[in-house]
């Protein structure tokens, strides 16, 4: 039998940690996973897995064995009279490995566009207030702000407010609002309240924010 392997391997938690299977019994418990057909099941000889892990048949019907005592495969025979034609070998409970694996798969892949997307909207709200397209370095910088987007676009109007339309000048914004623990959208417009309220209360003049931002170190 030809056998055609899927790419990838299930080992669940509760055979990985298993002091009861032999890390070659678990490694050939993913080589089934990987072998399994619609209906679940895998069909390979011992001779096949012997020759894939360069090993005895004889070991592989202990790993087997063991696997099956441990309640992880269930073994099914068809036999012609007293003769063994087939062996068909399930995983037990393999149905709930693969829908969480696939269900994990689906949320990851959801939350991986969902970054995508609140990422292209970043790059044009800056784009848009800066009046030019951004190079790969600052594409680059921007990909290390760690806030949602409601915050880096209170950076942004910041920086549009006091004539400051550079990447370097958000970023610096960026970092100061990082070292003084803002982490919400409310964080960081009680941040800019506090500081404007206590300019204010020094001088008389208009307060020059920019300059506050531009003396920070880099």
């Amino acid at each position: 039998m030809n056998e055609k392997p899927n790419y990838y391997a299930v080992i669940p938690a509760n055979v990985r940690y298993d002091k009861n299977l032999k890390a070659n019994e678990k490694i050939l418990y993913g080589e089934i996973s990987a072998l399994l057909d619609k209906t679940g099941t895998c069909y390979a000889s011992n001779n096949y897995f012997a020759r894939l892990y360069k090993v005895d048949p004889s070991a592989i019907s202990k790993w087997i064995g063991n696997l099956e005592k441990n309640n992880y495969l269930k073994i099914e025979y068809i036999r012609a009279g007293k003769e063994i034609r087939q062996r068909n070998i399930k995983i037990i409970g393999i149905d709930k490995y693969q829908e969480g694996y696939c269900q994990k798969n689906k949320e990851n892949k959801e939350e991986e566009e969902e970054r995508k997307y609140i990422k292209e909207n970043i790059f044009n709200l800056i784009e848009e207030n800066l009046g030019r397209m951004l190079s790969p370095i600052e594409i680059e910088i921007i990909n290390k702000w760690d806030y949602e987007y409601e915050i880096i676009e209170l950076a942004v109007k910041e920086a549009v407010l006091h004539n400051a339309k550079t990447i370097k000048y958000i970023d610096r914004i960026i970092f100061n609002w990082k070292q003084n623990k803002v982490e919400t959208v409310e964080d960081a417009k009680d941040y800019l309240n506090e500081y404007s309220n206590k300019t204010i209360s020094k001088t008389s003049k208009e307060p020059n924010i920019e300059n506050y931002y531009r003396d920070l170190d880099e």
